[in-house]
């Protein structure tokens, strides 16, 4: 009996520990999130030399067109998952699934284009022509330098100069 008791104990204990693992995971996500949306803003006002006024209309605008952004992407991960979970369970996809979850993705990747196209071309009532083309670029140019940090490359030429060196395939690519 006692060590019945005990180890209800213990597995309360653990199961205590492991709720608290999972709060501090998702709090520490939350803040890098955080984080990083105040790094874009500030980026973003500093990249398209925004004035008050513009950033007073930017900013709602954006914050919206990231939230647009952000319901594609949850749309197209769902699919990506689904795909994925039956090859892992080693299920057979057929060739209609496999085709149907291909013309969703590329639906959603269309949609995602368009939204962008939408978007920074709409921003014309707010920014000049420069300040859109930088809008346009300034995602790519952002996750270049992200990627780079990330990887511990510092110097400029770090790709070029070890072109040789890679293995092919190296990059990781999203979708099929």
């Amino acid at each position: 009996m006692k060590k019945i008791l005990l180890a209800f104990m213990i597995s309360g204990i653990m199961a205590q520990e492991h709720e608290i693992d999972e709060k501090d995971h998702w709090d520490d996500d939350h803040e890098r999130s955080g984080r990083m949306e105040s790094m874009v803003i500030w980026r973003l006002t500093e990249d398209l030399d925004l004035s008050s006024e513009q950033a007073e209309k930017f900013f709602p605008r954006f914050r919206e067109h990231r939230e647009e952004l952000d319901k594609l992407g949850k749309g197209e991960r769902q699919i990506l998952t689904d795909v994925r979970l039956k090859i892992r369970d080693e299920k057979e996809l057929s060739k209609s699934e496999m085709e149907k979850a291909v013309k969703k993705v590329s639906e959603l990747r269309k949609k995602r284009v368009d939204l962008e196209t939408k978007f920074i071309l709409g921003m014309d009532d707010i920014l000049s022509p420069n300040q859109m083309v930088k809008l346009s670029v300034f995602k790519q140019r952002l996750m270049k330098e992200m990627q780079g940090k990330a990887g511990g490359r510092k110097e400029k030429g770090h790709r070029k100069n070890n072109r040789k060196h890679r293995k092919r395939g190296g990059h990781k690519r999203r979708g099929f």
